[in-house]
């Protein structure tokens, strides 16, 4: 049988896989030295992100990969995780710095050290996600990746702009930012307006860096190379979901194990780690959502789930029930949830692709959402949920009535919105694809 070989020891070939690159092949029987990967993250449980990564983490490590997370806030006993290597007071001294001087992600001078850590020393590849988390210096984990292969894989625009993490139709990152219309964010949180200086620190920084960038849709990649970003390689892979989590279950039984009480009605979900979050738009959507109820009474019911959510009860009414629920951070909860839901909602007005989105495709479950940023890449217009204008609440009303109201409709909805994730977003085949991408990476790496 052919066989490559890399530093990494031969690799069967037994399959050809495609992760937006040069094609290559690939076993997945474990090599005679298996490849390292540390990844680094802000936290191991706090959004869909988080959740991707853990999942990554894991499916490789079942491929025969090395894989660690470090993490800043460590929640999970997950035995890959670990605390994120730092000097004592770091933490504090930076939020000190942070407030002071309105200079975010620059002070962290554990980022310089963490070469000194033995096994991250001995990765070859450190792969970094969201960015933004307040946890590494940008300036000198760009030194760093002049001496190794460093990953970036930013899940939305911050790497590209002074501050925000998505520009909501704003121009100025394109030049240098300054008189910030999003100061008020309270994440990732500014003391005052440095958006020049911030902005000029990461052109410095991706220009003198040998940053690597992988994102997971086209929009984002899109995005990026338009950016002084795009001087550094962009390459593309779609997400992976776990579809032995994610999928249909019975709904009699996800509400019992849920402590909710049965409805004959049609339940609307409501997700997000933090519902009060205004980009999401879901506390501002149940005001349409209480008209549209009074229209068809004794049809609709709500469940909302994440953070806050019990600040959704102000606007219950007898047509439109309630129920909240806490943030679910075990995905199975979360499939739960999902399965007690004929729709999900999700207008948000700006988004790389949302990983709630794709958990409730993978459960059968059609979503209406935003044509905004990654969106309309897993969902379909017509075919597994429907697309609406943001902020644009009279179609997103008219699409809940058209899907409530056909249950052929929802029927075929449900059964593409399960196929889509099968055919694009299947975990397998992301972790192959990564895999992949790694093995590319250093046989560059190699021949330079």
């Amino acid at each position: 049988m052919e066989q490559e070989s890399s530093r990494w020891g031969p690799l069967q070939i037994i399959c050809d896989i495609d992760y937006g690159g040069p094609k290559i092949k690939l076993s997945e029987r474990k090599s005679q030295t298996p490849l390292r990967v540390a990844f680094f993250n802000y936290s191991d449980q706090s959004s869909g992100a988080e959740s991707l990564i853990n999942s990554t983490v894991a499916g490789l490590i079942q491929r025969g990969v090395e894989a660690r997370l470090y993490v800043m806030d460590h929640f999970t006993d997950a035995p890959y995780v670990h605390d994120f290597p730092r000097f004592p007071f770091e933490r504090r001294l930076e939020y000190i710095l942070r407030r002071a001087t309105g200079r975010n992600n620059i002070f962290f001078p554990s980022t310089a050290a963490l070469g000194s850590q033995p096994w991250i020393k001995e990765a070859p590849i450190w792969h970094f996600h969201n960015l933004h988390g307040h946890f590494i210096s940008i300036p000198l984990l760009a030194r760093a990746s002049r001496k190794r292969l460093v990953v970036l894989s930013p899940v939305d625009e911050f790497l590209s702009t002074g501050y925000c993490p998505y520009t909501l139709g704003c121009e100025r990152y394109r030049d240098s930012c300054g008189e910030c219309p999003q100061l008020s964010l309270p994440y990732p949180g500014l003391s005052r307006d440095t958006t020049p200086t911030l902005l000029a620190m990461k052109k410095a920084a991706v220009k003198k860096s040998r940053f690597n960038l992988l994102v997971h849709t086209n929009y984002l990649s899109k995005h990026y190379a338009s950016t002084f970003v795009g001087q550094r390689p962009i390459e593309t892979i779609n997400y992976g979901i776990d579809t032995q989590v994610f999928r249909p279950l019975d709904r009699a039984a996800c509400a019992a194990a849920l402590g909710l009480k049965p409805t004959p009605r049609f339940v609307v979900a409501l997700l997000h780690s933090y519902t009060g979050e205004k980009r999401k738009g879901l506390l501002r959507i149940l005001e349409p959502m209480q008209s549209l109820a009074d229209r068809y009474p004794e049809r609709f019911s709500v469940l909302i789930v994440g953070h806050g959510s019990e600040l959704a009860k102000e606007w219950a009414t007898e047509n439109l029930p309630i129920t909240n629920l806490p943030f679910l951070s075990n995905p199975h909860d979360l499939a739960m949830a999902l399965n007690f839901s004929d729709v999900l909602l999700y207008p948000t007005a700006a988004d790389n692709l949302s990983l709630t989105c794709l958990n409730a495709l993978a459960c059968g479950v059609p979503v209406i959402s935003s044509r905004v940023g990654g969106q309309p890449e897993a969902i379909r217009d017509g075919v597994n949920g429907f697309l609406c204008e943001p902020g644009k609440y009279d179609q997103f009303m008219a699409r809940l009535a058209e899907l409530a109201c056909d249950a052929d409709l929802h029927a075929r909805l449900s059964d593409a919105a399960r196929r889509t994730v099968f055919e694009y977003f299947d975990v397998d085949k992301y972790v192959t694809n990564l895999i992949g991408y790694y093995q590319t990476l250093l046989q560059r790496e190699n021949a330079n």
